[in-house]
């Protein structure tokens, strides 16, 4: 991840050579005319002839730029050769301090010349396990602003000199942040490593950094220029554009960029074992959390094949997200928000998962534990009631409803976020005012019935996995054998 505040306080303000008022004027792009004030028009999608990915969504909000990400499928996961171990996350902080081929000796190219044409923000690039993301927020929608930054942007994806010093002072950099996140990184791996044996994080280290301290530049430069190539990138644009315009702007930069290795990207990412999950799993970290998690993981569902689906799909998850969250909030009415939810995933981490949760206070695992296996069991038997049913479904239209209201307080770049997402998994990005509109129509369609089979056929999917996560069990014998005969399966 890094940090773009950072660099504030100890660069001097350079002025870039080229410069808004140096560029030639043009008129300011605009899509007005077509997209409603804080809404969103139709993404202009597609394929450079190289495979260079885009996607163009006009978008009138309050922000006086647009946003811009490239995203490069890579990550943890590509990582694939000996040492090379954490380098895809060092080469994403490389390349804010990288001299590129033409500015060889500009230390910190990137940021000089990025700092003219955006605002600072607290993160602006982050690496998963499946790809590395660079987001920036440009200060106007004035042509010379958003072509230097993806100008920019294409000297990053592949003119890095990798110049010693650059790399050096960002391995630095990489251990600290990853010492940062190293209790939170290792619950997570004990936590995926229990639910989802043999998926992609589960088959990284939890640190995943082993070399960066090591690796020697031409190793990095050789992982930099294996990743980087145009059939692993995509460029996202959002804001008040006219998609013409920067469809032209894309090509004109991108276009001519030769592929030059193979593409990276397998045509299948590794898939969780479900024949590894067993029915309990227990930590005792004693810097760990206190919470009970309830889990069944499936594999990810094909890409839907309409909007129409997709738009279904997402309204039942979200409707059935509800409808056991309010049971769940209805164990301890008075319980502070968060300590009891259930959360859908669907795909992010390399499959599908449903989970609930409890965080306790220090010794109530067993009521925890029994809570959550009481209501599952409920549900996944008895099922819904109609009331539980029907309020579930008003709570959710009032939700969306909020969403809708809330669409133009969404920031451009958080949208190209998740439009970038959505494009990598060949999915649309529906818009929250979209959703509401065919909610209304939907909603009352959806009887108990329907959302007692849906739920039903979707935990049954899987091996419901138990988890209990408290420093107190660690003086327990046998504490998995304890937790099981606690909190039985229904």
């Amino acid at each position: 991840m890094r940090n773009w505040l950072s660099t504030l306080g100890v660069l001097p303000f350079v002025v870039c050579c080229v410069t808004a008022d140096a560029a030639p004027r043009a008129r300011q792009p605009s899509a007005r005319a077509t997209v409603p004030q804080g809404g969103w028009g139709t993404p202009v999608t597609g394929r450079l002839k190289n495979g260079v990915r885009f996607a163009i969504l006009p978008r009138r909000g309050g922000e006086p730029g647009v946003g811009i990400l490239l995203r490069n499928e890579g990550g943890f996961i590509a990582e694939r050769r000996p040492g090379e171990r954490g380098l895809a996350h060092l080469i994403e902080h490389v390349v804010f301090h990288s001299p590129t081929r033409g500015s060889p000796d500009d230390r910190d190219h990137f940021i000089r010349v990025g700092l003219q044409h955006t605002f600072p923000a607290p993160e602006v690039a982050t690496t998963s396990w499946r790809e590395s993301n660079y987001f920036l927020s440009t200060k106007t929608r004035s042509a010379a602003d958003i072509e230097a930054i993806v100008a920019l942007l294409r000297e990053a994806a592949s003119d890095l000199t990798f110049r010693a010093d650059a790399v050096d002072g960002e391995r630095v950099s990489v251990m600290a942040e990853m010492t940062d996140k190293r209790q939170g990184n290792a619950i997570y791996a004990d936590y995926i490593a229990a639910v989802a044996p043999g998926s992609p994080n589960d088959l990284l280290d939890a640190q995943n950094s082993n070399d960066v301290p090591t690796a020697s530049v031409a190793t990095i430069r050789s992982l930099y220029h294996r990743l980087y190539q145009p059939q692993n990138t995509m460029l996202v644009i959002v804001g008040d554009v006219e998609p013409a315009a920067i469809r032209s702007l894309i090509e004109r930069h991108f276009g001519h960029w030769v592929q030059t290795a193979p593409p990276s990207r397998p045509a299948r990412y590794p898939q969780f074992r479900p024949e590894r999950i067993g029915p309990v799993s227990v930590a005792t970290r004693a810097d760990g959390r206190r919470a009970a998690l309830l889990a069944v993981v499936m594999s990810t569902p094909a890409p839907p094949a309409s909007r129409d689906r997709q738009r279904r799909a997402q309204l039942m998850d979200l409707l059935l997200t509800r409808a056991v969250g309010d049971q769940l909030a209805a164990l301890d009415p008075g319980s502070p928000p968060g300590k009891r939810g259930v959360f859908i995933e669907n795909g992010e981490q390399g499959h599908r998962q449903i989970m609930v949760w409890d965080y306790f206070a220090e010794g109530q695992w067993q009521a925890a534990a029994q809570a959550l296996r009481r209501t599952t069991c409920a549900i996944a038997t008895t099922g819904f009631t109609p009331g539980e049913w029907d309020a579930a479904r008003r709570n959710l239209l009032a939700d969306l409803m909020q969403r809708a209201t809330d669409m133009p307080k969404a920031t451009n770049v958080a949208i190209a976020k998740d439009l970038s997402h959505a494009l990598a998994d060949d999915r649309a990005l529906i818009p929250p005012d979209e959703l509401l509109h065919h909610a209304r129509t939907l909603l009352p369609r959806i009887d108990v019935m329907a959302g007692n089979g849906w739920w039903r056929a979707q935990w049954r999917s899987g091996t419901a996995h138990l988890r209990v996560e408290a420093p107190e069990l660690a003086s327990i014998a046998d504490p998995v054998a304890l937790v099981g005969q606690a909190a039985p399966p229904c």
